[in-house]
């Protein structure tokens, strides 16, 4: 995975200039935060337009498109000469398209967060660098989106790095490398912008008086100028690592986002839901879900234990207490949010051990299909929904190389299958559920509370009902 120099800061007393760039310290190429963003005019609009209006921005780079173009002032000191740099906005758009979210910290041991939305496949006017010494105002910032977005029917995808957040039951991980990995795209390269016809820059004057000493000098010396210039260049010429080792590293970057299967991967969590109360003080609960969550930094799977992000939404009652006499019975490790006068969401975290991703644990897709469907077809009278076990490839991002092109796979390179599905069973069920030792990277569990009302209740149904969201890995063969 690459590593990150920090490069510059953010100027947000000045605007949103300069850039924060990001700087891949293996590949001559960067990632800038904080693109200024507009639509395009009309169809009349050229690029001579972009220009105008970047400059006036104080701009010094330009990426544009048929529909709109960003523009940002890049310092000559934040990436060295001959790196190339990508929009941050438009590469994470074109990885993932739709409605989307950003929220991302950049550098491990800095202040800068990340907050960019992503509308239709195409980056807004929101992309913009907050300095802060904790997570809260990128938090804060996300959280308004979502909120505004709901009103008016816009459902986010949220994509984000930051371990103790509750912006969505279904954020995805991202971080910085990721999307380093994913730019090689010409189209979101940050060009400078071209020099005013007319205007002969100072740097350009001095090149022409030095060159002019030069042209006065003999030619023995022209001579050894162009020899030792052809030996620095021998010197700083890099060569691509070996495919072998490129791909050993793309597919261990792989493994540390994922843990092994466990049996008993719900175990933790499952205790955790079962304590929670249905009736709090007047206070009924509606739901409550827990989420895996992803390896912070690279290399953090082989270190950790696994982790879960739990959520519970209350509605208060005629009966319900008033919010500061519910102060005093909050459980030790919660967080409590009110939203309006009648509901309130408790937010608290489970940690459960966890072993590292192993390529050479993984059974095969024919032991799968015959054991663990087995197990299911077992469990399948608790189970008011289980979804089929299709396995499908999987696949990991390429490497790159050094002039942004993927590596050609090697044989070395693991060939993996994943089947997702969901199962929904009332949670008493969930207990038989790990006792049956299904081998999987549980990834969500959530529980609705419904009162029966007189129906019916029987072995699957339930006025506590749970969801879970599994991935089954295995090997092709």
């Amino acid at each position: 995975m690459a590593l990150l120099k920090k490069k510059t800061k953010s100027n947000q007393d000045s605007g949103r200039l300069p850039l924060v760039v990001a700087v891949d310290e293996h590949e001559p190429k960067a990632i800038a935060f904080g693109v200024s963003w507009r639509a395009v005019a009309s169809r009349s609009s050229t690029r001579s337009d972009a220009i105008r209006i970047a400059r006036s921005g104080g701009a010094t780079h330009l990426v544009s498109s048929l529909q709109q173009f960003g523009y940002g002032n890049i310092p000559a000191d934040s990436a060295p000469a001959g790196t190339r740099v990508f929009a941050a906005a438009r590469v994470a758009a074109r990885q993932h398209g739709g409605d989307a979210i950003y929220a991302l910290k950049i550098f491990p041991d800095g202040n800068e967060y990340w907050f960019a939305v992503v509308r239709g496949g195409q980056p807004s006017s929101i992309d913009r660098v907050i300095l802060s010494d904790n997570d809260m105002d990128l938090i804060d910032a996300a959280r308004k989106e979502i909120e505004s977005g709901l009103e008016d029917d816009i459902t986010y995808v949220v994509f984000t790095n930051l371990d103790d957040h509750d912006l969505s039951d279904k954020a995805r991980g991202l971080t910085v490398p990721d999307l380093l990995l994913a730019a090689s795209g010409e189209e979101d390269l940050l060009q400078p912008l071209p020099k005013k016809s007319g205007e002969i820059p100072k740097p350009v004057i001095g090149v022409v008086a030095v060159a002019v000493l030069v042209a006065l000098g003999n030619k023995g010396w022209s001579m050894y100028q162009e020899k030792e210039r052809k030996r620095l260049a021998m010197l700083n010429a890099t060569v691509d690592e070996p495919p072998e080792q490129a791909w050993a590293r793309a597919t261990q970057a792989w493994a540390d986002g994922h843990r092994a299967a466990d049996p008993q991967g719900l175990a933790a969590v499952r205790v955790s839901l079962g304590s929670v109360p249905l009736v709090w003080s007047g206070w009924e609960l509606q739901s409550a879900t827990c989420n895996a969550v992803p390896p912070a930094q690279p290399g953090d799977a082989a270190q950790s234990d696994q982790r879960w992000s739990c959520t519970a939404v209350y509605n208060r009652t005629q009966l319900g207490r008033l919010n500061r006499e519910m102060k005093d019975s909050i459980p030790d490790g919660w967080t409590v949010q009110y939203r309006g006068l009648n509901t309130f969401m408790g937010s608290w975290f489970v940690t459960q051990a966890a072993q590292p991703f192993r390529y050479e644990a993984l059974r095969s897709v024919e032991s799968h299909m015959i054991d663990t469907v087995s197990r299911l077809q077992k469990l399948s009278p608790a189970f008011a929904q289980a979804g089929d076990l299709a396995f499908v490839p999987v696949e990991i991002m390429p490497p790159r190389k050094k002039d942004g092109t993927a590596v050609p796979p090697v044989a070395s390179v693991p060939q993996l299958r994943a089947a997702s599905f969901t199962l929904k069973a009332p949670l008493r069920s969930i207990d038989a559920l790990i006792d049956a030792g299904i081998e999987g990277e549980w990834q969500q569990i959530g529980m609705q509370f419904k009162q029966a009302d007189g129906e019916k209740v029987d072995i699957k149904t339930s006025a506590v009902n749970a969801d879970i969201k599994v991935v089954i890995y295995a090997r092709a063969q």
